[in-house]
């Protein structure tokens, strides 16, 4: 229910009273299916986002363990055995693990982020003058071109490294 959270942030959502305000005036309005602007964006955008972060991570994880530094790890695990505790039994160790994952997210999401845009444009439509997701992306292109489709990027790729900071550094 990411559209009620957006009805919520939007210029005077904070008048509806709360989830539950935002939720009645929402079928109210619009009625129930209002609740789901936006699916198709979103899913259409799982597939590709799970293909590039698992396909970064992988890269990644592999070049690391074909690697001298990773081979030794690798070799070590062996000769320790059962005696590693499980941190130490991560192929990649616990930073590297959460280092890649952050940069593999970060991939993720800057090759679906376009598909976030139209989701959240489709959801401040009104019925009045509501627009497919195709419609959609094309009149944002219209309007500011591609790169409109990329506005509010950085701040989500920042989430991702506070996220990993905040982990690295507090475990």
């Amino acid at each position: 229910f990411f559209q009620i959270r957006t009805v919520m942030v939007a210029p005077g959502g904070e008048a509806l009273g709360g989830v539950i305000g935002a939720f009645r005036h929402m079928i109210k309005t619009e009625g129930f299916f209002s609740l789901y602007k936006g699916l198709v964006p979103s899913i259409i955008s799982m597939a590709p986002s799970g293909a590039v972060y698992y396909g970064i991570y992988d890269i990644l994880k592999s070049a690391y363990l074909h690697s001298p530094e990773g081979m030794k790890r690798i070799q070590h695990m062996k000769e320790e055995g059962e005696e590693l505790n499980a941190l130490e039994q991560l192929e990649l160790g616990p930073v590297r693990t959460l280092l890649y994952g952050a940069i593999a997210g970060c991939c993720s999401e800057a090759a679906t982020y376009p598909f976030e845009v139209v989701r959240r444009q489709l959801q401040m439509q009104v019925r009045a003058t509501r627009l497919n997701a195709l419609a959609t992306c094309v009149k944002i292109v219209e309007q500011g071109g591609v790169p409109a489709l990329y506005v509010g990027l950085i701040p989500s790729l920042l989430q991702v490294w506070l996220l990993f900071l905040i982990i690295r550094i507090d475990p």
